[in-house]
């Protein structure tokens, strides 16, 4: 895309309404401003992303799931039942 753009009074520069809520980085080189589109990944689920094991696994499960290669779950029906047949220890 090149276009001549105004900035407003407030700093801002209006890109269309297809880039939207997206978040970009901003640099300046040597006067020119370049912007890069970025994914940003929160702390606590980066992990996931540095793990290639982790997210080769979380992929598969996707893939099964789409294709409808699922598992049953635990009976929790039963499992709590059998929780609720065992006596307490207390008098």
């Amino acid at each position: 895309m090149s276009a001549l753009k105004t900035i407003d009074d407030k700093g801002r520069l209006t890109l269309g309404r297809e880039y939207a809520g997206r978040q970009v980085q901003v640099e300046d080189r040597d006067g020119e401003v370049v912007l890069t589109f970025c994914r940003v990944v929160p702390e606590r689920e980066a992990w996931l992303w540095e793990n290639d094991p982790a997210i080769a696994m979380v992929k598969r499960g996707l893939e099964q799931a789409e294709q409808g290669d699922l598992t049953e779950g635990p009976d929790l029906v039963a499992a709590f039942d059998f929780v609720d047949s065992v006596p307490d220890d207390t008098e």
